[in-house]
């Protein structure tokens, strides 16, 4: 027992040394870019940027100045398709109304589309915004409702059906208020002309060809499909033709 646990505590350290070291490269290769970008050796920096992305999991973590470097990059590069994928990701996770009128600007520069600000879109971003804040006071809420439940049970009181039925419906509009975020995403077309197609399958009838650069609403997939919304109707894209935004 004791060899396993030293061979099983030898596997953790050399996991985590594989860690670190993985770690320090990345953090020498980001210090790397943006040394040459200071430099105006952009498109170098460029290419350590995105080689860095493509090793990321979780975007959560890409530190939000890499995605201002590589709009304003791109931007230079005349790359508006590219610009507004970067913008788009800077305002997911930070929305503020600089980086929307910029965006904006872009979009109408270029005749594309999907980038206006619709009730729903407004809505969901404020949500979004202060979300820990509405989901610290609706929880709040639910534990409130769950202990005066309890007290009446433990005072032999009856609770009506009624009751229960909002504690239910409660609970239910918290789990879908808590995955909304998730839910809805929207994604970018990085192709020269893309198909949209009414089912998820290359026999399926076309039903828009639109630009590289345009903005569409997913709702959901299928296999290498994404479902999306545009032109006020659900249609189908392949996942390859697009950048989704997270």
């Amino acid at each position: 027992m004791k060899s396993r646990a030293r061979k099983l505590n030898g596997w953790k350290w050399m996991w985590m040394l594989v860690v670190t070291t993985f770690a320090q490269a990345q953090e020498a290769d980001l210090h790397q870019a943006d040394s040459l970008f200071l430099s105006g050796r952009q498109a170098e920096a460029e290419v350590i940027y995105e080689k860095h992305l493509s090793q990321v999991i979780n975007t959560t973590t890409v530190p939000i100045p890499i995605y201002y470097k590589l709009a304003y990059i791109n931007e230079k590069q005349n790359d508006f398709a590219r610009t507004l994928y970067y913008l788009s990701m800077i305002y997911n996770k930070q929305p503020r109304q600089n980086i929307l009128n910029k965006i904006k600007e872009v979009a109408a520069n270029n005749n594309l589309s999907g980038y206006e600000v619709d009730d729903f879109s407004f809505v969901f971003l404020f949500f979004r915004k202060y979300s820990l804040y509405f989901d610290l006071f609706l929880l709040i809420v639910a534990i409130y409702a769950f202990w005066v439940l309890n007290q009446k049970r433990a005072r032999g009181e009856s609770i009506r059906s009624r009751h229960k039925f909002v504690v239910i419906a409660y609970l239910i509009a918290l789990l879908m208020l808590l995955n909304l975020p998730d839910s809805y995403q929207i994604a970018i077309i990085n192709k020269g002309q893309t198909y949209l197609r009414d089912a998820p399958s290359s026999a399926a009838p076309v039903k828009w060809s639109i630009a590289r650069g345009n903005k569409v609403t997913v709702i959901g997939e299928s296999d290498e499909w994404l479902r999306i919304w545009w032109e006020k109707q659900p249609l189908y894209v392949r996942k390859l033709d697009v950048w989704r935004v997270r």
